[in-house]
């Protein structure tokens, strides 16, 4: 039921009572005394409440003296149904939001009670534009608007909405352009210092135009973005560049300054062809006075010393394009006319700088340590002549092209006869020709301990070119003298090294452990003779070549009759020869159980033949027995190999 049909129902049912309470009372006045009256009839069935399923007890909202409700004298906390009453909700009247008497179920969306004049374009969430303190609420909307492509800042943060959004009367925001144009073609084309629109001046307002400024008029270009105006280019006015348009005006001085550098004649720029790039000469402060920086290209050659006095048509006879920068080209006439030493002559180069400095042309200083052959010692007080008799160019560096003379005239030793080898610098230093040093380090035989002392010729007696280095060259008288021990009879090798060193020949130390058989235990106390009793050279390295005798002596056991192996190792070490110790563990545990501390003549009972061995003899010493303990063994056999197949660590 509507709001217009229960008002309709309310008035009717009104008259109805009214009606029954006139025919009541004109009934009473005429009529004859009633009977009692009836009980009144119990409310009809059909009455619904008008809020709904509201419980509240009616006096609550309404009075006796009027039925209407004020909303004001309401005891009703709405803050009980999750939607605060805040701002311009907290002052509507009930009905503006409760269009029926029912108060329940009413949506909290803010599209319930508003209409959308977006028409849904800017989706259901009002509040990021409005807020229950009014519809229209700038900060809200502000702040929702730096999120797009245009924050408002400066000046568009107190223009209207619909200034820019021209469809925001009809709930239109999208699609609005961000681009200053779209606004301000107006202010664009309205302009007219200068014209824009004549000029052809860019579109993109913030090349010019700021958003903080007072007002569009304060326009101010950054010239310095692409053309920063320094010098006297601040002050001058735009239209002495700008002639014609804004757009596509040239950066290049040239440009601009072509009166000025056809006009210039100290030096004439056009005819000397000097180059149109101005600021190698000219700075933004003025035109003139000029200054070229020689050191910059493209010259690339700065004026230091003597040529800074110089006048240019000295150097640029034939203009200022393709100078030659190498100093021949200016100094020929010096280079020519040099006598001491005659450049011409000694076939010097025509690199000037080698000798000559900036600071003047006399006086020139040769620096011979940036050539190959640096002159150090008594060579930095020789005439230069004294090497380069034959002229500067293609003097050999090695020492015997200048000391062949003192080479030949030595005599101690004789350079010539001993055919000592003519790399002077081996033994001879640049700081005098005499003494001389030669440093047997640097050679593969190093002078140590004797040999430091020993004379030149002791070594070197047939000359000092391919004199073996093997100690058996010299030492050789040594090695056959030797008699305790003979090395010759002996057969000794003749790797002195092996025994002597460079401290003396004797006493002889030779290192065994250098061998394959290093001595250690009883070893290191026996004679050489004891083992080497036939020489030195291939002696046997095994035992038995040297303990033949103990092998054959050995009685307990005896090793000739039991067949023992004579790889002694197994038994003996070096120690001594005995007591041995035989490891009886890996074939038969003998070192516990009942098989401890036994005598080894009661298994091995053949003393001819360790290998072999008897088990029946210590157990059940019968054959019937011992089958019986045996019974259903299979493979059981009464023989000792077999009780040792099935017994092998002695256990049952």
């Amino acid at each position: 039921m509507n709001r217009r049909s229960f008002r309709i129902a309310v008035l009717c049912s009104a008259l109805a009572l009214l009606a029954l309470l006139m025919a009541a009372v004109t009934g009473a006045a005429f009529a004859a005394p009633a009977p009692a009256p009836a009980p009144a009839p119990a409310p009809s069935p059909t009455a619904v409440n008008p809020h709904g399923d509201m419980k509240l007890d009616c006096r609550l909202c309404h009075a006796e003296q009027s039925w209407a409700a004020d909303a004001k004298s309401v005891p009703f906390d709405h803050a009980t149904t999750g939607f605060n009453l805040e701002g311009q909700h907290a002052l509507v009247a009930c009905r503006d939001c409760h269009k029926q008497p029912q108060f329940s179920h009413i949506g909290t969306r803010c599209a319930d009670c508003h209409l959308d004049a977006h028409k849904n374009r800017l989706g259901p969430a009002c509040e990021q534009c409005h807020t229950p303190a009014g519809w229209v609420e700038r900060s809200q909307a502000q702040r929702e608007h730096d999120t797009t492509r245009l924050p408002l800042v400066g000046a568009h943060a107190s223009v209207d909405c619909d200034a820019c959004h021209t469809g925001a009367q009809r709930g239109e925001y999208l699609g609005t352009p961000s681009d200053c144009v779209a606004c301000h073609q107006p202010d664009y084309e309205a302009t007219r210092n200068p014209d824009h629109r004549l000029a052809g001046f860019t579109t993109d307002c913030d090349r010019c135009h700021g958003v903080f400024a007072a007002n569009w008029g304060r326009g101010d270009f950054i010239h310095s973005l692409n053309f920063p105006l320094t010098g006297a280019h601040a002050t001058t006015a735009c239209a002495s560049c700008h002639t014609e348009t804004f757009v596509g005006t040239p950066t290049d001085c040239y440009a601009c300054h072509q009166p000025d550098y056809d006009a210039s004649a100290n030096p004439p720029h056009a005819t000397a062809g000097l180059g149109t790039t101005c600021v190698t000469c000219h700075g933004t402060s003025d035109w003139r006075p000029s200054t070229y920086d020689h050191a910059l290209a493209p010259a690339n050659y700065p004026l230091q010393g003597g040529h800074r006095g110089v006048d240019c048509a000295s150097c640029h006879t034939a203009g200022y394009v393709a100078t030659s920068t190498d100093c021949y080209a200016c100094h020929r006439p010096d280079y020519e006319a040099a006598a001491d030493p005659n450049h011409v002559s000694g076939g010097f180069p025509t690199d000037c700088t080698a000798c000559h400095a900036v600071t003047t042309w006399n006086d020139s200083n040769f620096d011979h340590a940036l050539t190959s052959f640096p002159l150090t010692g008594a060579h930095a007080a020789q005439s230069c002549l004294e090497c380069h008799a034959g002229g500067y160019t293609g003097t050999p560096t090695d020492c015997f092209a200048c000391h062949q003379t003192n080479y030949a005239a030595t005599t101690t030793p004789n350079h010539a006869t001993a055919n000592i080898p003519t790399t002077c610098v081996v033994c001879h230093s640049t700081t005098a020709w005499t003494p001389a040093q030669f440093d047997h380090g640097t050679t593969s035989f190093p002078l140590t301990g004797a040999h430091r002392n020993a004379t030149c010729e002791a070594c070197h007696a047939t000359g000092y070119t391919g004199t073996p280095s093997d100690c058996f060259a010299c030492h050789q008288a040594d090695y056959n003298s030797a008699a305790d021990p003979n090395h010759v009879a002996s057969g000794y090798p003749t790797a002195c090294a092996s025994c002597h060193s460079t401290t003396a020949w004797e006493p002889a130390q030779f290192d065994h452990n250098t061998t394959a058989f290093p001595l250690t235990g009883a070893h290191r106390n026996s004679t050489c003779t004891e083992c080497h009793s036939a020489g030195y050279a291939g002696t046997p390295t095994d035992c038995y070549a040297c303990h033949q005798t103990d092998y054959v002596q050995t009685n307990d056991p005896s090793h000739t009759a039991a067949s023992f192996p004579t790889t002694c190792v197994t038994c003996h070490s070096t120690t001594a020869w005995e007591p041995s110790t035989w490891d009886h563990e890996p074939l038969f545990p003998i070192e516990s159980g009942a098989h401890r501390n036994i005598d080894c003549t009661q298994c091995h009972v053949t003393p001819s033949n360790y290998a072999h061995f008897e088990c029946i003899l210590c157990h059940e010493h019968n054959q019937n027995d011992m089958a019986n303990d045996h019974e259903g063994r299979r493979d059981y056999q009464w023989v000792s190999t077999a009780c040792y197949a099935c017994h092998p660590d002695g256990r049952d």
